[in-house]
């Protein structure tokens, strides 16, 4: 059995029923709220929405839109949670936080990814407002574009990561290196697992994260 294969035996020897096992639907239940950020996120962080917040100078409708993103998103912890919260209240941040979010969102590439890290690690030197860690630097890709873009859990992937072999270049700040290598990571497992083939990125990492 190769490696892949192996995720899928041992996510199904826990939920014998797939996706419809009455565990798994008791666990996916915990995680509803998820499903909002998704759709909070691909309504309101548009390219024309974001356009025009820049465009006009008012953001606050859009700010107050990505804290409620990170609130909702069970990806990111309590303590991250606050750390963004606290950024956002930097009022000086949100039109850079803005920008690089505009960008990477829309034109996603090495130098918009790098662009949107740096901006998010502007208050790094406090430690309650450092909102440059992976689950909140990946969480809005993820909401935003779940068929394309992956979150990034540094200890789960990196299990998952070992578990397969695969060298994902992991470092703690955040970086374009490692998260297109999570991203082909996930996209291999789904291409060849029997479990995940027909799920996007996200709803494949929850059934790679039952295996470690």
């Amino acid at each position: 059995m190769d490696r892949h294969a192996a995720i899928d035996a041992d996510f199904l020897a826990r939920f014998p029923g797939g996706f419809q096992d009455p565990d798994w639907l008791t666990l996916a239940r915990k995680h509803r709220s998820y499903a909002k950020a998704e759709a909070l996120c691909q309504s309101e962080l548009t390219r024309d929405k974001l356009d025009a917040a820049l465009a006009s100078g008012r953001l606050a409708d859009t700010t107050q839109t990505c804290r409620q993103i990170i609130s909702l998103a069970t990806t990111v912890s309590t303590f991250e949670k606050i750390a963004f919260r606290n950024y956002l209240d930097q009022r000086n941040l949100n039109l850079p936080f803005v920008q690089a979010l505009r960008d990477v969102l829309h034109d996603f590439g090495p130098d918009s990814f790098a662009a949107y890290v740096d901006t998010l690690a502007m208050a790094r030197m406090d430690p309650k407002a450092n909102a440059a860690k992976w689950p909140i630097v990946s969480c809005f890709l993820a909401c935003f574009d779940p068929q394309r873009h992956v979150c990034v859990k540094p200890t789960t992937v990196k299990k998952v990561a070992a578990r397969l072999g695969v060298d994902i270049h992991y470092q703690s700040r955040p970086g374009y290196e490692c998260y297109r290598a999570v991203q082909k990571m996930v996209l291999d497992f789904r291409g060849r697992s029997a479990v995940a083939a027909d799920v996007d990125n996200v709803l494949a990492q929850a059934v790679m994260y039952c295996a470690v």
